[in-house]
Order: structure tokens, then sequence, then C-alpha cells
């Protein structure tokens, strides 16, 4: 589809407002001249929105401090396409846009290669039937994020609806294979029943059992304590030593200690020199008291000392109540357990119990026993008489029966319980509540709420596999599709790099596919040796892309992949080329490659639009082409913000300076070459020109710069050139006295060179984009 012609343009880039007459129509090669900043790339970037659909080229583009909204109307094939401020309406064009925003979103931009430019490089080398399957590609897993979301959503609904249930032992998967429950609520409540009895049977397992209570000595074995002497040693020297310590404590007045200085004594012995005394040192004269010491102190006496020590410490524990604590503590523990297992078996309790009264009797009696064992203790040799001990431990032996008799009564209770468990049926009470979690599970599975949420969960899985399919299809596709344009690219750009003259080749390869998007891949080669064009931006000490290339070898490569992606493309022959000063930073010699590659290309595509600065570049490709082709046209601006597209000629605006008159007033105004009268009559010819040449609609080819005025005075007031209005009256103003023959008796008026000077300018600022 051709673009027929623009219609209207307003509020877009450097257009405030752009007229184009209605006679202007573009051609199969359209060339526009226009100077640097007067809206070329404004133009590109109208056919690039259209051909994408991208309203933010345009919304971003919007004139600023002016009034009314952005429009943008164009004739395609016949039918108008118009941009409303917020989106395209009509059948748009395939347009391929090569301008300076095309090289930094696909080639590079700066110094860099990014990432970012590769993957739209490779968007650009697969063309539409690629894009296409990336954008499935994309929306594909864009589909399956969004699947796998709902899926892990209800899977963890379904993994706490699981362990709610205590069926942790099923996977989700098998949660959804259960089958369905009959009489699910009496299997339930069957199940639970059989769970509680072997609750119940598993407590009564684990219930702790009663006790002994810890007895006190025997009444025998204290009675054979107490009456217990020690043989082997002498009468004489048991008599000796008593009366020796005694007298020591009857001197000193310390009470009897005696069995504490028998320690001591002891002790001493063991020091024992061949002549000194081992407790004062001194030579002895008389050693018959060591010798008694030494009978003594045998080791049967020792034993025995030790026994009545150990008994001693036995009934402090009874003396002091913490052998009645300890009682009171297991009587206690013992009403528990007969509590619980009443609770869990329906054992009669036992009247295990012990009298307060007897933890009193408990405590006179230990120390009666403990009074006996104190005078042994002073006396280890000789045994305590029967008529002594009888009264103390018959009192010792009734607490003891006591004792004996609870333990007995513990004794049986332990037998009956132990009885009661073992006769329990050990049946598996964790399978058993396995079991009823997993009838719970079968009910819940088939409930409505829980049914609706299976079968959501298994359509998102049934959808999950059939885009994970489509994915591996697509991806197959994108992969044959994308080696089939491939195979000869590399070729292709090293052919175009080749006949402009550039010192470099590429490697071009399989795409990379790693992350979400594919992108293109390529090496330098330059005398062979391959240089990534992707490095640090400041890695300059080795060769890299910002280092190897020239900017014009960088505008080269731009080109070359420009046309080589062109080239490639199965629809070229419906494809709109814009190339908007395409020959920007590259040498003189390679002008004539980008003419003749412009040409071939007019025989291929729908339609080529050339926009560009340079006279002399449009020039040279007029003249290479069939005159029926082309058309030469120019942005003009004859007012501020306004502008027009008028029809430009090409041959006369590239003539040798000063054969056109508005040259004549450039010279002039550059170099003040020229007669002054005669650049004064030429400011009305270049005025006449242009508007005549800017709006044929309105002005007549024979219309004088005075009927101008006055038709543009007469226009609406929405009339584009109607801010040129004081600019015109006052240049007519100051040229028609010379535009005519001098009348007899007019004073004779000089012309001031800066003055005219100042009107050549105002003059060139009004015609801008005439020849």
């Amino acid at each position: 589809m051709p673009l027929d012609k623009i219609i209207d343009v307003q509020k877009v880039g450097r257009f405030q407002k752009l007229h184009v007459p209605t006679g202007i129509r573009f051609s199969k090669l359209t060339l526009i001249f226009g100077e640097n900043g007067w809206g070329k790339s404004t133009i590109a970037d109208i056919l690039r929105s259209v051909s994408t659909g991208e309203p933010k080229i345009l919304t971003g583009r919007e004139t600023l401090a002016s009034a009314g909204n952005q429009k943008v109307i164009l004739l395609v094939d016949g039918n108008q396409v118009e941009f409303n401020g917020q989106a395209w309406q009509g059948s748009c064009p395939k347009v391929a846009v090569y301008d300076q925003i095309f090289v930094n979103q696909n080639i590079f931009s700066g110094d860099s290669v990014s990432h970012d430019h590769l993957k739209k490089q490779y968007g650009l080398v697969v063309g539409e039937t690629g894009v296409a399957l990336i954008q499935d590609i994309v929306r594909i897993d864009e589909e399956l994020r969004a699947v796998n979301t709902t899926i892990g959503q209800y899977d963890r609904t379904m993994k706490s609806t699981i362990a709610t249930l205590g069926a942790n032992s099923l996977s989700v998967d098998q949660f959804i294979s259960l089958g369905q429950l009959d009489n699910g609520d009496q299997a339930i409540a069957e199940m639970e029943a059989a769970v509680r009895r072997l609750e119940q049977i598993d407590q009564i397992g684990r219930a702790p059992l009663p006790e002994v209570l810890p007895e006190p000595s025997s009444t025998e074995s204290l009675r054979s304590l107490l009456a217990s002497s020690v043989d082997g040693v002498a009468t004489e020297a048991h008599r000796t030593l008593r009366v020796h310590i005694e007298r020591y404590h009857a001197a000193e007045g310390r009470g009897n200690r005696a069995m504490a200085h028998e320690v001591w004594l002891e002790a001493g012995l063991s020091y024992e020199p061949d002549d000194p005394c081992p407790f004062c040192g001194q030579e002895l004269q008389d050693r018959s008291l060591v010798d008694a010491y030494r009978d003594f102190f045998s080791n049967a006496y020792k034993e025995l000392a030790a026994r009545v020590q150990r008994s001693r410490a036995t009934i402090e524990r009874h003396v002091s109540g913490e052998y009645a604590d300890t009682i009171r503590r297991a009587m206690t523990g013992i009403a528990t357990i007969e509590s619980n297992w009443r609770a869990l078996a329906d054992v009669e309790e036992p009247v295990i119990a012990m009298p307060e009264e007897t933890f009193a009797q408990l405590i006179e009696a230990a120390n009666a026993v403990d009074a006996l064992l104190e005078v042994k203790q002073r006396d280890l040799v000789s045994a305590l008489p029967e008529q002594d001990i009888a009264g103390a431990l018959t009192q010792w032996e009734e607490i003891v029966a006591v004792i004996t008799e609870i333990n007995r009564q513990i004794t049986d209770y332990r037998s009956r319980l132990i009885a009661i468990r073992d006769a329990q049926d050990a049946a598996d009470l964790p399978a058993q509540k396995t079991a009823l979690s997993i009838l719970r599970a079968r009910k819940r599975r088939f409930e409505p709420d829980m049914v609706a949420s299976i079968q959501e969960l298994l359509d998102a899985q049934i959808q999950k596999g059939a885009l994970a399919a489509d994915k591996v299809t697509k991806r197959g596709e994108l992969t044959a599709h994308t080696t089939a344009v491939t195979q000869g690219l590399g070729a292709t750009i090293n052919a175009y790099l080749d006949r402009l003259g550039a010192g470099f080749r590429i490697d071009y390869q399989q795409p990379n596919y790693r992350g979400n998007e594919p992108a293109a891949a390529y090496n330098i080669l330059i005398n062979d040796v391959p240089v990534q064009p992707r490095t640090a931006q400041d890695d300059i000490g080795t060769p890299c892309f910002k280092n190897t290339l020239s900017a014009g070898d960088k505008s080269v490569l731009s080109l070359a992949i420009f046309l080589a992606t062109l080239k490639s493309r199965d629809d070229l022959n419906e494809v709109i080329v814009v190339l908007d000063d395409p020959f920007t930073s590259m040498d003189d010699f390679r002008r004539s490659f980008t003419v003749n590659e412009i040409n071939k290309l007019t025989d291929h595509v729908s339609q080529i639009f050339v926009l560009s600065h340079e006279k002399g570049f449009l020039r040279s490709i007029w003249d290479t082409v069939d005159r029926d082709l082309v058309t030469s046209l120019s942005i003009q601006t004859g007012a501020p913000g306004l502008a027009s597209i008028a029809r430009f000629d090409l041959e006369a605006a590239t003539q040798p300076r000063h054969l056109t008159e508005r040259m004549e007033v450039e010279e002039f105004c550059q170099q003040s070459i020229g007669s002054p009268p005669h650049i004064r009559r030429l400011l009305r010819n270049v005025l006449e020109g242009f508007y005549r040449q800017a709006d044929p609609d309105l002005f007549l080819p024979d219309d004088l710069l005075g009927s101008i005025i006055a038709k543009i005075e007469a226009a609406p007031p929405a009339y584009r050139y109607k801010a040129a209005l004081d600019d015109l009256n006052e240049v007519n103003r100051y040229t028609r006295a010379f535009h005519h023959a001098p009348v007899e008796g007019a004073a004779v008026e000089d012309t001031n060179v800066e003055e005219l000077r100042t009107y050549c300018r105002r003059v060139l600022g009004l015609t801008r984009g005439s020849a």
C-alpha cells in the first residue's frame, strides 16, 4: 500500500501545522529536501508510528506551547488513515525507516552495543514472521507464568487441606485420585470410635505405674550394728586412749569430742618417724601411748566406724524430716496415678494411705535410734547391751512395719495394673489414625467446593501442558525460520560492506537464545581477527566496537545491516522504505553506492522516500532515475511554526552559485557580493516565487507581491501564512520603489548595505526550502 499524500499534520514535532497542496502526490520515489531542524525526522517518525501502530512515538513529540490537539491524516492507497491523538485508525501500511533512531535502537548507541540492541536487531532480521513467533513465545511464557501461579495457589490450598485433615501421607495427586466414599459419615463415625478405643488403650499402655516407697533401715541391721565390737583391740589400750582423750577435754573445758580427736590421732599415725613424736615433734622417752594408738586404730575398728557414720547419715534424713517429705510426695504421686487409672480403665482404687501421726512417730523413733548410734560412735569397741537398745528398736520396728505394709499394698496394686495393661489389644494406633484421615480426605475430596477447585486445577494443568507443547512447536518454527533467514544474511551484509569499501567484515552467527527473547549474534572481523560488538563501555584497553570502528565505519555497518535485512523480507514489495539522511558520516566515495542501492530498491519495494539536507545527494538520485517515477519536494517554512511541502526544482537548486535569485540574495547577505539596488529588487522576486510555489491553490502563477499580500489578508484566520503578513508588508514597502521605473521629480533613495542585509535575512527566513 503506497502513501499517496500527507493530508494534514498538527502539533507533531516541528509541525504545529503542516500544509500539503492538493495537487501534490507522492511518487514511487519521492525526494524531500529539508535543512536540519526543518521536520525531516518528524515525517520519518510519523511513518514509523503508522507502520507500528505505536501512538507514543507521536504523543512523545507533541509540539510544545501550542493550542489544539494532535492530528495526522494520511492518504494510503486511496484510503484515509488518521491519528486522533491517541491511536491510528484505518489500514496502516508497512514501513521500514532508516534513520538515527533505527541505528540507536537496533545497531548501536553512542559507542556501545547493548544486549537490547542485539535483541531488537534479531527482531529486525527475522521480520514479521519471526517477530510474530517471538511474540507468540513471549505470550506463551506470560500465560505459563499465570497458569503456574494458579497451579501453585491450588497446590498450596490443597496441601493445607490435607494437613488439616491429618492425611500428611497423601500427595496432592493422591488426594485428587481418591475414590468417593459411600456412607461416608457412618464410616467415619465408626472409625472415629475405633480410634478413640485405641487411643484409650494406647494411654493405658503408656500410663505410669506406682513405685514402692523407699524403706528405712531394717531393725535387725541396726541391732547388729549397735551390738557389735572390735576384735583385736586390747582392753588396756582402749582404756589408756579413753583416759588420755577425756583428760585433755576435761583440762581444756571443751566437752566430749572424743570422736573428733580419734580421727585426728588416727591421721597422725601415718606420719610416725623413728624417734620424734608424730604429733608434737619431741623426742619420745616413753612410746607406750603411741603403741596404744596403733593397737586401737586397727582395720576392723575403721570399718565399724565407717558403718556407724553411714547409719547416722541415713538416720539424719529421718530426723530432719527429709525422708518424711519424700514419702508425702510419693503418696501424692500414687494418688494421681490411682485417679488416672480410674479414668482410663475404671480400676478400683486401693486404700493406700499413711496417717499423718506416723510421720511424727517416724521422726521420734529416728531420734531415739540416732542417740544410740551416737553412743556407739563414741565407743566403737564396746557392744551396747540389749536392755539399752530394745526400747528404741521396738519403736523403730513399728514404723518400719507400717511402711512395709504400704509397700505391699502398692506392689499388689501395681500387679493389678500390669495385668490390665497386658490384657489390652495391641492394635496399630498410627495405622488406624492414618486410615481415619484417609476416610475424611475421601469425604472432603468430593465436597462441591473441592470438586470445583480440583477441576480448575486439572484444567490449569492441562492448559500448562498445552502451552508447553505449543511453546516447543513455536520454538521449532522460530529456529527453522531464523536458520533460513540467517544462512545467507552474513554473506549479504559482507557483500554490502565490500561494495561500500569497508575495511572489515562480520561473522554473522546463529542467534543467542539465552533469556526470554533471542538476540542477534555476530563478530566484527578486522584482518580476520574477531572483535565482539559487546564490551564494557570503559574497556578501551582491548580492541572493541568503540575503538576499532570510525564513525563512518559504524554508519556503513548500520546501512549494510538495514539493507541486508530489508532484502531478506518476503514482503519487500509491500514495504515503504524511508531513508532519513542515509549518507550521514559516510565518505563522499560511498555516495554513488547509496544512490545505486536506492535505484535498485525502487524496482522491489512499494515506495521509497529519501529525506536529506544535501541537495547534491538528492540531485545524484534525481539524475539516475526515470523521471516518471520520481518527485522532488521540499519542506518550506513561510511563517513561524508553520510549514508546507512544496514542489522543489532540484536542477535549479543545484546549479552553480548565483544562478538563482535566492542564491544571489544569500551571497549578498553572507559576502556582500552584488549590487545593492539589484539585490533590493530581487527580494520581491524571491518572495513571489516562493509563495506561488508554496500554495498554488491560492496564488496564480503571475501574482505579484501586492496581490499575494492581499490574498493572505483575505484568507481565513487559520491560514498558515497569516503570521508572515507584517514581514511581507514591510518588505513590500521597502522594495516597491525599486520595482518600477523611476518617477520624474521623485526623491532619489540610496540603499544602505546594513539595512539591506537585514531585509535579506528576513526574506531568506520567510522562504526557507525554496530554490
